[in-house]
């Protein structure tokens, strides 16, 4: 087909043989043999110079596409290969979504990357038996894990504030230490699987001496900070979230305790390689927020 195009644009057999730096009589078998396996006439033979046929013409405009579509193909695939083009599925945290994956995706705007980022939330045990049978390439949570088919890293780590209703007795402190709660309702996050944010208050409020009151277990840190705001317990929230600037959120109050601290985590399987797009994702996780952990 590229010999065939050759001459068709050359005009001659000589001509496009020295375009495709080959000598003259095997590039006419080619054509010779282009023209028995298609079973049509391609050029006009008669004159001095091969003049395409009707299907001669046709087949150049089929064949010039089909080119270019190789030359996509190929491209494409080699982009595959590298990990600048693809699919990844990722599984995250509200606060992943909020906090991490905008710069990722303006990341891979800036850097021309082919890559379509797949979100799901859901409960972090769900997300991590989706990791295991490979229908999620990477995780981005709150718990921390430590499994022998799995690899963890921190990439935010930030201090825990309390989230106060409206008209609370502490809300204008600039501290408040987790013993002056132990009269309030508790909104807490679940972590049924690993160590997340609620089982470290939990010991902070036994070391203060007190069992907290929890009249809700939530997953996700938005609903209960508009529960707050309601006035129906207090709640606790990372740093990050008082960077939201959302109207009807309660204000975020700084703890004393420098040790009550949260981070994101990045999973991946360890035993088995990632995709290549999931790997080149990894990579722009890790160098943009790795430092931050």
């Amino acid at each position: 087909m590229k010999c065939f195009i050759a001459v068709y644009e050359q005009g001659s057999v000589s001509a496009a043989a020295q375009r495709l730096h080959m000598t003259q009589p095997p590039l006419s078998i080619l054509l010779r043999k282009l023209e028995d396996e298609l079973g049509v006439g391609l050029f006009d033979r008669s004159g001095h110079r091969l003049v395409p046929t009707a299907t001669g013409e046709l087949f150049y405009l089929r064949a010039k596409a089909l080119q270019a579509s190789l030359q996509a193909m190929r491209r494409e695939l080699l982009e595959a290969e590298q990990g600048s083009r693809g699919t990844v599925h990722i599984g995250c945290a509200t606060a992943a979504s909020l906090f991490i994956m905008p710069g990722v995706m303006e990341h891979i705007a800036a850097s021309g990357l082919k890559i379509t980022v797949h979100v799901h939330e859901g409960e972090t045990g769900y997300m991590l038996q989706r990791l295991r049978e490979r229908s999620l390439d990477l995780i981005i949570c709150r718990s921390q894990y430590t499994a022998p088919e799995l690899e963890n890293q921190v990439i935010m780590d930030e201090p825990l504030r309390l989230a106060l209703p409206p008209g609370h007795r502490l809300h204008d402190r600039a501290q408040v230490h987790i013993g002056e709660l132990r009269d309030e309702r508790f909104l807490l996050h679940s972590s049924l699987l690993g160590s997340g944010i609620s089982d470290m208050l939990l010991r902070a409020c036994q070391d203060a001496g007190f069992t907290p009151d929890v009249v809700y277990w939530g997953v996700e840190t938005l609903p209960m900070l508009l529960m707050v705001q309601k006035g129906l317990g207090v709640a606790f929230a990372p740093d990050s979230f008082s960077q939201l600037g959302m109207q009807g959120l309660p204000r975020l109050v700084p703890l004393d305790d420098p040790a009550l601290r949260t981070h994101l985590n990045i999973i991946w399987p360890r035993h088995h390689p990632l995709p290549p797009a999931a790997e080149r994702l990894k990579a722009i996780i890790l160098e943009r927020f790795a430092a931050q952990g």
